[in-house]
């Protein structure tokens, strides 16, 4: 497995910082991975609205967290390694980090 030097762009309109992570649903016949969140939509108002992140082509989901009462809260979000055609992200949270692996990530449409 070759190892590529170009990383994946994550969506830009995708504001992670103080998304909540409601749930996380796996496809596997799909490669598909859906996070759904509890998504910051205006911070004036301290709105916020549930939304979903795709990630295709997707494999490789861990969970590297501690125990934590409610949803983990999204710190940060980075592209760490690529592998071939595929990323690595790594999610910090306030419970530890999740990790996958994926072609492409991006806001689902209303």
């Amino acid at each position: 497995m070759g190892v590529s030097t170009t990383l994946m762009t994550i969506d830009e309109d995708i504001h992670w910082h103080d998304s909540l992570i409601l749930s996380v649903r796996i496809t596997p016949e799909k490669d598909l991975i859906e996070m759904r969140l509890l998504y910051p939509e205006e911070w004036r108002s301290n709105s916020y609205a549930e939304r979903t992140v795709i990630f295709e082509n997707a494999y490789g989901y861990k969970e590297f967290e501690g125990p934590l009462e409610g949803s983990p809260t999204i710190l940060s979000v980075a592209v760490v390694a690529t592998h071939d055609r595929w990323s690595q992200l790594r999610i910090e949270t306030n419970a530890g980090y999740r990790e996958v692996f994926c072609v492409d990530a991006y806001l689902k449409a209303r």
